[in-house]
């Protein structure tokens, strides 16, 4: 029979607004075996694609290495929590809502894969029989099913199963897909990924990875945690309009994050021997104003930004003590609204009081060879121009 593991070659956590709550997307865990093995991690780099459309694209390559001299065949599947908050709906063949475009190719061949419901018991990953399963929205927030026998309960998630056969020595893995991006209260978007899982592999580490993170033909604004990764380490700019600083925490070192704006551009950050943390996982969040709280003193420094695929403000962010902090002159503030898709493609603003306005924003990367060519922008970008945006007038 052969032995059953399980993986997820990325963990994504993602939510949209309901209410004063959130709608929980899916969840899951890196590539990884949930029985022993002695195939081991030498090699991964990890890609994250932000766009400009509320998704990111996940592209992930794997070198696993069997120490065998023979071939060993493996049951591998990627695995995805339900969502709850969104209907409690279930879907029993398998595939998860939210995710797109899966792929994988092993050894540079695709792979045929299944869908399926499964659970995690006893330390493996079980393919449950739906006939022996009853799913109740009410039974754990529409993320977990009941035996119509016994009443045991137990939580499921959507997997993406196929039948790997390793050769005795290097073995490539690669792995793709799309999800949207989280959106929650006081936050605009957010990516979770999970890392630790890798050290379930013979190894228990990561010998060799690396981490790009691509902003193309968009502009973002976020944070990381440096904890995920050691406070000695950083990232490198590959390519593109790059902005980076520390922004510290004034309750905790161990809070402290990365503040990076990018425009058209990619960051890497390459490590050694790496041995992730459960405690500290991957964590790409908007520099939101929520997020300023526990900053570098009582203001938040680096207060807002735009993003193109939510329309999201400079003018929103707020002080630790709810004090506004944006120009308090309302027909200016429609003047920046309506210049924020141009500002972020870095248009050099011969305004004075504009130039000084966004001069003042950490995410403002001016481009002289900008032309102020409008083909790409996205709805979201003119309902700013055209300040039909509700939130806009909420300080009034």
């Amino acid at each position: 029979m052969k032995q059953l593991i399980a993986f997820l070659l990325a963990a994504l956590t993602a939510m949209t607004v309901t209410a004063n709550d959130g709608t929980y997307y899916t969840s899951g865990n890196q590539l990884v075996p949930l029985q022993e093995t002695q195939i081991s991690i030498k090699k991964e780099i990890l890609t994250i694609s932000l766009r400009d459309n509320g998704y990111a694209d996940i592209d992930v390559y794997y070198e696993f290495y069997n120490p065998g001299a023979v071939a060993r065949d493996v049951r591998m599947g990627f695995e995805a929590d339900p969502p709850y908050n969104d209907s409690y709906e279930f879907y029993p063949n398998g595939v998860h809502p939210y995710i797109d475009n899966f792929t994988v190719e092993m050894n540079g061949q695709k792979i045929q894969y299944q869908n399926a419901v499964a659970s995690d018991k006893e330390d493996k990953t079980c393919l449950l029989d739906l006939n022996e399963w009853t799913y109740d929205a009410d039974e754990g927030m529409g993320m977990s099913l009941k035996n119509k026998k016994n009443g045991e309960v137990v939580d499921y998630s959507y997997v993406y199963y196929f039948d790997a056969h390793f050769k005795p020595g290097i073995n490539v893995v690669h792995h793709t897909y799309s999800y949207s991006l989280s959106v929650i209260v006081g936050i605009s978007w957010e990516l979770q990924y999970k890392l630790s899982p890798a050290a379930r592999w013979a190894n228990k580490q990561i010998d060799d990875f690396t981490l790009i993170v691509k902003a193309e033909n968009t502009a973002k604004h976020f944070v990381i945690q440096k904890n995920t990764f050691g406070f000695n380490n950083k990232f490198q700019r590959k390519s593109g309009n790059v902005k980076m600083r520390t922004l510290p925490n004034k309750y905790s070192t161990d809070m402290e994050q990365w503040e990076i704006a990018m425009r058209n551009a990619s960051i890497e950050m390459h490590l050694n021997n790496f041995v992730p943390n459960a405690e500290k996982e991957l964590n790409i969040t908007s520099a939101d104003s929520y997020y300023c709280f526990g900053a570098i003193d009582d203001k938040c420094h680096f207060g807002g930004f735009y993003d193109r695929s939510t329309a999201s403000f400079v003018y929103m962010a707020e002080t630790i003590d709810n004090d506004n902090i944006v120009p308090s002159d309302k027909a200016f503030r429609q003047r920046i609204c309506r210049n924020l898709p141009f500002a972020s493609r870095g248009h050099v603003f011969k305004d004075a009081k504009l130039k000084k306005f966004f001069e003042s924003q950490f995410w403002y990367m001016p481009d002289p060879n900008y032309k102020d060519d409008t083909s790409d922008f996205t709805k979201a970008d003119k309902q700013v121009m055209k300040h039909i945006i509700g939130k806009f007038d909420n300080n009034d």
